[in-house]
């Protein structure tokens, strides 16, 4: 179904960046679907948003739409209050013929809002993920790059298009979350080099680090007092657990989305290889991985149907959970086991 390129890698990303433009070209006056995964993240939500400040330049209105409300303390992103939730009713235009996808490495990443898409829909998929299955008709996705803003803002650039500050400000969110500050291994010279251009551009440093890393609710502060308490080291100290039950939501009126970055906390802890966390939905247990320099936890979460990224990864386990952590130990275990720690 993906566009594949031609043999040089260089003129096959290329011919890839084009196909985006001109499709885009074409679609003057249309209507297009942006959507991105379950309980968006701010990579999601800014590449989202990114998209939409986009296709104004070529005079077509976006309807922006996840299955899940996108956390409060991104509502400073331009486009915020247009988001749509996928079981909002009714949705203009559904189902939509033209839809891109981003931040999602396939199809069902996006969950009840695959109900849109017409049948013989138009997709491009725009992602970072290497275990993106490329599942559109354009496919532009970058394995190297820290975040999908980063391959919306390199696509930019090869068609010279102006930057606003609006368009700043959604790249930059996904340039600063998807490297959690500048601070994960996925921080290279190149993504300094693209956020020093951003800010140049106009995006607040200060106000977007403030927003979307440092806000917290006293509601998700209790949660996070009640995950700590679930805190168990094995393996000699180099693999942490951590879980987020129903009831802890419940006592402490917190969401899923309140459980998001939880797992840096076991990941911190000096000694600590790889952090899991264990989070209780309806349909499963969600476990987020974490890693350091030892383990690729993408391969981890790919033998149980997830996926994800070197150093950051997830998956579902459609089981109890004391029996998704004994499964998901016994895993990292021999993981571990075969990989060098020194």
């Amino acid at each position: 179904m993906g566009e594949q390129g031609s043999v040089h890698p260089e003129r096959s990303k290329q011919s890839v960046e084009r196909s985006f433009y001109e499709w885009l070209k074409g679609l003057e006056r249309a209507q297009v679907l942006v959507v991105s995964h379950v309980r968006p993240d701010g990579d999601a939500l800014g590449a989202q948003t990114a998209m939409a400040q986009i296709l104004k330049l070529f005079h077509i209105e976006s309807v922006l739409v996840n299955e899940d409300a996108p956390p409060r303390r991104f509502d400073y992103l331009p486009g915020y209050r247009d988001m749509r939730r996928s079981v909002d009713t009714p949705l203009p235009g559904a189902p939509y013929q033209y839809v891109i996808f981003v931040d999602a490495a396939d199809r069902e990443r996006i969950g009840k809002a695959l109900s849109l898409l017409a049948p013989e829909a138009e997709i491009v998929n725009i992602d970072h993920h290497a275990t993106n299955d490329h599942y559109g008709h354009i496919n532009l996705v970058k394995p190297e790059a820290s975040s999908t803003c980063e391959v919306i803002y390199d696509w930019i650039r090869s068609t010279r298009l102006p930057v606003s500050v609006e368009l700043a400000t959604c790249l930059y969110t996904g340039y600063i979350t998807d490297t959690g500050g500048f601070r994960y291994q996925n921080t290279t010279p190149k993504v300094l080099r693209d956020a020093a251009e951003l800010v140049q551009f106009g995006a607040s440093p200060y106000e977007i680090a403030e927003h979307a890393l440092e806000a917290i609710s006293w509601e998700k502060i209790k949660l996070l007092q009640k995950a700590l308490a679930t805190l168990k080291l094995f393996a000699s100290g180099k693999i942490a657990f951590l879980e987020v039950t129903q009831s802890m939501l419940e006592e402490t009126g917190t969401t899923l989305d309140d459980a998001e970055g939880l797992v840096h906390y076991g990941l911190n802890i000096e000694g600590v290889e790889v952090a899991a966390l264990f989070r209780e939905q309806t349909d499963g247990i969600k476990v987020s991985l974490r890693s350091r320099r030892a383990v690729d936890v993408s391969k981890v979460a790919q033998q149980f149907g997830g996926g994800g990224h070197v150093r950051a990864a997830g998956l579902t386990l459609h089981m109890p959970l004391d029996e998704a952590k004994r499964t998901m130990a016994e895993t990292l275990l021999t993981v571990l086991h075969h990989v060098p720690l020194s």
